[in-house]
């Protein structure tokens, strides 16, 4: 941000121009989404992103949940991210056609920003708690600090009900620390992935009703394990099948 002059953000900082720079930037990822003139709308929707997510955090309310986001935005712009489910390609006569390798590695790259989202989360905890965060009072007077804040968009009470169990908590505290700890596992081994996903959906929600603190983007990227080239080859009656077993 220091690269624009403040005369800059006085102009921006008006009702119009901030409605001009959330259209610009929405019309940008849908551009993306689409598909369409993916090669400048991938590049444009990460550089006006990063920018209002900037300028947001500077401004107002600070918090790191989209930062997963702005990173595979990063990557999608710089790859070939449209060269065959996109309108682009529906448009093109002339199929590009590359080795699997293109396809894949960046797919990789962002199960991999994920993981390392929630496995450095896990030792930020224990490097700057230490063995504290094991507390029995620590996870329900966070819980409560959250809950008595008017922060969130949501104002749930169940945060009220953890000190009657609070000696069961630091159970569920380290049984989360090592989930947290284990996500790496979900790139590598098929198996343990749906376990790994499952549990990270059950701690997004429980930590909605608890914390009122919900992390919607990141759950929505749990598709990026989902192996849509497999799923697309599958046939319709393979399916029924599947299901009828």
């Amino acid at each position: 941000m220091k690269f624009l002059p403040w005369s800059f953000y006085d102009q921006l900082q008006t009702p119009s121009s901030m409605v001009i720079l959330k259209s610009v930037m929405v019309l940008s990822l849908l551009l993306s989404t689409a598909g369409l003139l993916t090669g400048v709308s991938t590049k444009t929707s990460l550089l006006l992103v990063l920018f209002y997510q900037g300028f947001l955090r500077s401004f107002g309310h600070f918090n790191h949940d989209e930062m997963l986001a702005v990173y595979c935005l990063a990557v999608l712009a710089f790859t070939p991210c449209g060269d065959a489910f996109s309108l682009d390609s529906y448009m093109s006569k002339a199929k590009k056609k590359r080795r699997a390798f293109a396809y894949a590695y960046p797919i990789l790259l962002m199960q991999l920003l994920m993981a390392w989202s929630y496995f450095s989360s896990a030792l930020i905890k224990l490097r700057v708690a230490g063995v504290k965060y094991f507390s029995p009072d620590n996870l329900p007077a966070l819980a409560i600090f959250h809950s008595l804040d008017n922060l969130h968009d949501t104002h749930f009470r169940l945060a009220f009900w953890l000190p009657q169990i609070k000696a069961w908590l630091p159970f569920a505290v380290a049984f989360i620390l090592m989930w947290e700890l284990s996500f790496p596992l979900a790139v590598f081994w098929r198996r343990l992935r749906w376990w790994i996903l499952g549990i990270g959906i059950f701690f997004h929600l429980s930590t909605l009703f608890l914390m009122n603190i919900f992390f919607p983007h990141q759950l929505a990227m749990y598709l990026i394990f989902v192996d849509w080239d497999q799923f697309s080859r599958r046939s319709p009656r393979d399916r029924v099948s599947t299901v009828t077993r």
